[in-house]
């Protein structure tokens, strides 16, 4: 069946006829059209009485308030119509799923979409369409719940992939509704894994408190998430509410949504007690306001007299302003310019919605609002802060009017459901404590004097934070900032003074901690086991090692530079090839039997031992010799020397020349094991009242027992225990970044390498922030400090704070290869050989002198003898 009315006079067409895309005729051309689906299947009975109502209104509402334009109106009593007939805009009236197989059909054309439909139906997008859940105004309040719970899926005010259902027992039998709700997945609308807990309901209060902890045990929330949803009663919320704190459910990380059907008893500062609702809480609340004093009924005819009368107004609005466009320029320019078919769609949605939202006369009875806890920061909060308030009487959250629900509207919402989700602290100002300790905090004045903190790793930890976190803050200098005597005026003389760096915790900051006034101490500290009790630590935003300083290892002599291509042993060996080869080659000449079959003398040449030695010893050096042997025996062991020799002289030259590359260097002290144990006479030093001392002090195990007992306690490195660093008598033991500051100090001052580190690192330290004693932002904090890490953030920053590399920031171990040219020191070696060999001959020579003049003495003292005979 269909009907076609026509308003009296047609001035101007809204839309175009059977023209797709943006290729529209002139706006002169046609009327604007409404398809009308009233489903007689979906209405039943009331079919007639509403097609007949429904044509008085749209009678009616033409005449009274079409006064631009024209108006084609189709009634049509099934689903399955072709919309492309032309139509600006359908309104339908039938069942959840016939409602979204028009919507698919009208968003293909770009058409207005209007709806009222079942409840538990998933919202048309509000971008695209308007949908109202059908209700006659007489069930009961839980019965809208399962509506609520889909619009605000599809608004994506939850955005969660888990959830966790707590419900009450006296919900058991309607539940189901909710639970599809939640699991609902259509367009615009994300799926969730859903876990549901029922929260029994006994007669007495304790033994309802001990359900609800039993209930609240028993989620494992590791796998179901942080994300609850409570669909309880009023009675019900506040031992809930207590409850989930105690067992700590309730933190930052965890967002809780109540819901509440009857709320007929229900007061307006249900969450006045601060046990309740506490600093770092999420929490919101969707509670019925809706009155129940008034005739409830509700009819669809209203909604549709509502729809119909805000969509002629529009597009009759929307006419006129293009006729007075339309009236001052060309066909041409109109052509140009005219707005799509999906531009005009858009506005005269606008158009309705900001007519009818808020203002629903047709269902006054079913209202629902939504209140969220702005509670973060509250307890620090500048604004707030009152000298010697107590803590507990700090004001620790407001109660945000952030929206409401309504069967024409949905879930409208001004702010997010969760704002501290979403968006953190909200910009709230914090105030932080801090101190000059290099380099996580550099303390530095302005031009005014006033102390300030403008560089160092806990500083930019903090900005990140702040920036992530999303809150500002004001920074508070806890000690005056004093760099050996003196007020310091920037980073770079304080950047190398390795007394600046401590890790200890003042003593203000900590009262300041254990007193909860502070979100957290802008200090890097060390993680204490002691300080546990009053105070938290976060993740270590950097882990310090342990190592100690010690004089460079310098080069050794040179001198016997020609000795170190072999070891002592080799030497050894070959001294003795030589003196035995020299007696075998004369056995081997003097018993060979070829001089006696050839009649030649074995008493002369290599027959002789010392012609033997030397022509041995000339061989190893390369030399030649005036003999040879005759017999094969002979020339075969001379051959083997000659062989052996090679190898022997080959393999010196090439270490030779390594030595000569690569100088030798003195063996460092380079391990704790080897510190203890050193036979040179080394003392030690460690700073008092360090993380060192207390944990050597502390400790059980021998060498660090033996460590402590054996250190030097000091307070700061003096320039008299530099200069035995250097010399090689003493080494200090503390931060491995302390010691490069340390080395830094002594390159400024020298210009020379006189410092190494050790290569043994021990006792990490682990340096936090500092929070008080169980804050709930504790777990937030950690999370963004282990993003830091895996993003390499820290790292970065703690590496810039770090002195620069100089030539002297490598490794002791490794020396640089570059040419080397033989000097004299080289050369020293074969300098002392040489007057070695001078003085040994001129020895020798003096002795044969003494000999022969012995001999001489001795000859003509006999001859003398025998003439006087």
């Amino acid at each position: 069946m269909a009907l076609r009315i026509v308003a009296t006079l047609v001035v101007l067409a809204l839309f175009a006829g059977p023209c797709t895309g943006d290729d529209f005729p002139s706006l002169l051309s046609t009327n604007a059209s409404i398809a009308i689906i009233l489903d007689r299947e979906y209405l039943g009975a009331e079919y007639d009485k509403t097609v007949e109502e429904t044509k008085n209104i749209v009678e009616k509402l033409i005449r009274e308030n079409l006064k631009n334009g024209g108006l084609i109106v189709k009634y049509y009593s099934w689903t399955s119509i072709n919309l492309k007939r032309d139509f600006s805009a359908v309104l339908s009236v039938s069942n959840c799923k016939n409602t979204w197989e028009i919507y698919q059909e009208a968003v293909r054309e770009r058409l207005v979409m209007m709806s009222i439909t079942d409840p538990d139906c998933p919202r048309l997008p509000a971008h695209n369409a308007i949908m109202i859940p059908r209700s006659d105004g007489t069930s009961n309040s839980f019965d809208e719940v399962s509506q609520i719970i889909l619009d605000m899926k599809g608004s994506r005010s939850i955005n969660w992939r888990t959830a966790t259902l707590l419900y009450d027992q006296v919900f058991d039998s309607e539940i189901s509704r909710c639970i599809l709700s939640l699991l609902e997945d259509r367009e615009g609308i994300k799926p969730l894994t859903l876990t549901e807990f029922k929260i029994n309901a006994p007669t007495h209060s304790w033994e309802k408190r001990k359900e609800i902890r039993k209930t609240l045990l028993g989620i494992p929330t590791t796998y179901t998430g942080k994300n609850f949803i409570a669909i309880v009663s009023v009675g019900t919320l506040t031992l809930l509410m207590e409850i989930s704190k105690d067992l700590k459910l309730v933190n930052p990380s965890a967002q809780w949504l109540y819901l509440l059907p009857y709320t007929d008893q229900f007061s307006s500062n249900f969450t006045s007690s601060s046990t309740i609702i506490n600093e770092g809480d999420n929490v919101a609340f969707v509670y019925n306001a809706g009155s129940t004093g008034q005739n409830c009924t509700v009819n669809v005819l209203c909604y549709m007299e509502k729809y119909l009368l805000h969509f002629i107004r529009s597009i009759s609005k929307l006419i006129r302003e293009e006729q007075v466009v339309f009236g001052q320029i060309s066909d041409e320019e109109w052509e140009i310019i005219r707005p799509t078919k999906m531009e005009r769609k858009n506005k005269i949605l606008a158009m309705i919605k900001a007519a009818i939202t808020s203002k629903d006369e047709c269902n006054k009875c079913s209202y629902w609002k939504i209140q969220s806890a702005e509670t973060w920061g509250y307890v620090y909060r500048t604004d707030f802060l009152s000298e010697g308030l107590d803590p507990l009487e700090r004001k620790k959250y407001s109660m945000l009017d952030i929206g409401y629900w309504s069967p024409q509207d949905g879930f409208m919402l001004t702010d997010a459901l969760f704002p501290h989700a979403q968006y953190g602290f909200r910009g709230v100002q914090l105030v932080f404590y801090s101190y000059h300790n290099p380099p996580w905090q550099f303390v530095s004045y302005n031009e005014s004097g006033s102390p300030m903190i403008n560089s160092g790793v806990v500083y930019d930890v903090l900005n990140e934070l702040s920036r992530k976190l999303n809150f500002t803050y004001t920074m508070v200098i806890a000690q005056s900032v004093e760099v050996n005597g003196s007020a310091i005026e920037g980073n770079a003389s304080a950047i190398f003074d390795v007394k600046a760096i401590s890790s200890d915790i003042p003593q203000e900051i900590f009262n300041t901690l254990v007193s909860n006034k502070i979100l957290m101490a802008a200090i890097g500290s060390t993680v204490n086991e002691k300080q546990k009790k009053f105070v938290s630590f976060t993740d270590p935003i950097s882990i310090q090692t342990y190592s100690f300083v010690i004089s460079r290892p310098r080069e050794l002599s040179r001198v016997l530079l020609f000795l170190s291509p072999f070891g002592p042993d080799t030497w050894l060996c070959l001294a003795a090839a030589v003196a035995l080869m020299g007696p075998v080659l004369c056995a081997i000449n003097k018993l060979s039997p070829y001089y006696e079959a050839h009649n030649k003398s074995t008493e002369t040449g290599l027959g002789k031992m010392n012609n033997c030695f030397w022509y041995i010893y000339g061989a190893l050096l390369q030399q030649g010799g005036l003999y040879l042997p005759y017999a094969d025996s002979g020339r075969i062991i001379i051959g083997t020397w000659w062989l052996v020799v090679l190898v022997i002289v080959t393999t010196y030259c090439g270490n030779l020349v390594a030595f000569l590359t690569f100088p030798k260097i003195d063996i460092p002290v380079n391990r704790i094991m080897q510190l203890l144990r050193n036979d040179r006479g080394m003392t030690w030093s460690i700073r008092k009242g360090t993380f060192l001392e207390e944990i050597l002090m502390d400790s059980t195990e021998p060498k660090y027992e033996q460590l402590y007992k054996g250190s030097l306690l000091i307070s700061e490195v003096t320039d008299e225990l530099m200069k035995r660093i250097e010399a090689g008598q003493h080494v200090h033991i503390d931060w491995r970044n302390n010691l490069r500051y340390l080395m830094k100090r002594q390159y400024l001052r020298t210009d020379r390498c006189d410092f190494t580190l050790s290569t043994d690192e021990f006792l990490d330290e682990q340096i936090a922030l500092v929070m008080p004693k169980d804050s709930p932002y504790l777990e937030l904090v950690n999370e963004e400090i282990k993003r830091m890490h895996q993003f390499g953030f820290i790292q970065r920053w703690v590496a810039q704070y770090l002195p620069a590399k100089d030539k002297c920031s490598g490794s002791s171990r490794v020396m640089d290869v570059q040419n080397h040219t033989v000097n004299s020191s080289d050369m020293a070696g074969s300098y002392w050989i040489l007057l070695l060999g001078f003085i040994g001959g001129l020895t020798i020579f003096l002795c044969e002198f003494a000999v022969h003049r012995y001999r001489l003495h001795q000859a003509s003292k006999k001859a003398m003898m025998e003439y006087k005979e």
